[in-house]
């Protein structure tokens, strides 16, 4: 996912023709500049992220604005897949992100303190491993990447109906996880509103398993509400917004169990029309949020 291969190379690097005329030829005109989008921080950036101890390894990052809302996503220039930014705060030409992800040594994090000029985007962050941290720079450019995924979906409730595979990966957590679960979603919508209705149906720890699920959409201000139900009569409540097309990002109502309260966080990446990764955190008490687990959409079926 995102930034597994940027990080990883600095956690190891880190631990060890002209017009005639009658007078003299005119001399050359210069070539002429792209023109510069009217957004300074807007666009594909590509570059790399160089560790303390000099190690380079390539980024991408893609910054969108939808309104007044930005949004982003970052991969390695090698990875297959890219994931949402978790934060992007925009003043003038200055950028601030930060990106999650999971990697063999853990839940890793990177921040960046960014200004653009021009066609440049140059700052420092850092890279966090649980309590160690790693200081990182960052040089990119904007430059068309026609490997980049630009996913182009319509930001309809639409776009989920039909009978989806899935893949879930996480810890057991109740009330807010039953742990790692595969099978099949079948979405279905009532006539011409902004509602679907979805079934799921696999197995949980070779068990079969189910869960209903439902969502509405208002297609004016690309705000979702969504009621998760599970077999053991859990409901998880939450409001998201779809304003970033590559990210539809959840925070569910606190569920309470056992003398405690519990809140958890989704983030939907859209990645194309017929395929969708979801990442999801915990809260407890009202405490830090940490990684519970992730999951894969394949659409099999319209």
């Amino acid at each position: 996912m995102g930034i597994r291969h940027v990080i990883l190379a600095v956690l190891c690097a880190s631990a060890t023709a002209a017009a005639q005329t009658t007078g003299p030829p005119a001399p050359p005109a210069a070539p002429a500049r792209p023109a510069l989008p009217a957004d300074p921080v807007v666009g594909n950036w590509r570059g790399t992220l160089t560790s303390a101890s000099s190690v380079e390894s390539p980024i991408i990052i893609t910054i969108v604005k939808k309104g007044d809302q930005y949004a982003g996503s970052t991969n390695g220039l090698n990875a297959a897949s890219e994931s949402a930014l978790k934060r992007v705060t925009v003043s003038g030409t200055n950028l601030k992100i930060e990106a999650a992800d999971d990697s063999k040594l853990g839940a890793v994090t990177l921040t960046a303190d960014l200004t653009a000029e021009g066609n440049t985007l140059k700052g420092g962050g850092t890279v966090s491993v649980g309590a160690q941290k790693f200081d990182v720079t960052l040089a990119l450019q904007r430059r068309p990447r026609a490997e980049a995924i630009q996913p182009h979906v319509d930001q309809r409730v639409d776009y989920f109906v039909g009978r989806w595979k899935y893949e879930y990966l996480g810890a057991e957590y109740p009330p807010l996880s039953p742990g790692g679960r595969s099978g099949t979603m079948t979405f279905t919508k009532a006539g011409a509103s902004n509602f679907v209705s979805g079934r799921l149906e696999g197995e949980l720890l070779g068990k079969p398993y189910q869960e209903q699920l439902s969502i509405e959409m208002d297609p004016e201000t690309n705000m979702l509400a969504v009621v998760d139900k599970r077999p053991d009569g859990v409901e998880l409540v939450s409001v998201a917004s779809w304003r970033s097309p590559i990210a539809i990002t959840f925070q569910t109502s606190p569920v309470q169990a056992n003398g405690k309260m519990y809140q958890l966080r989704r983030v939907i990446s859209v990645m194309s029309p017929t395929a969708f990764d979801v990442t999801e955190e915990f809260s407890v008490d009202g405490g830090p949020f940490k990684r519970l687990g992730n999951g894969h959409y394949t659409k099999l079926t319209p």
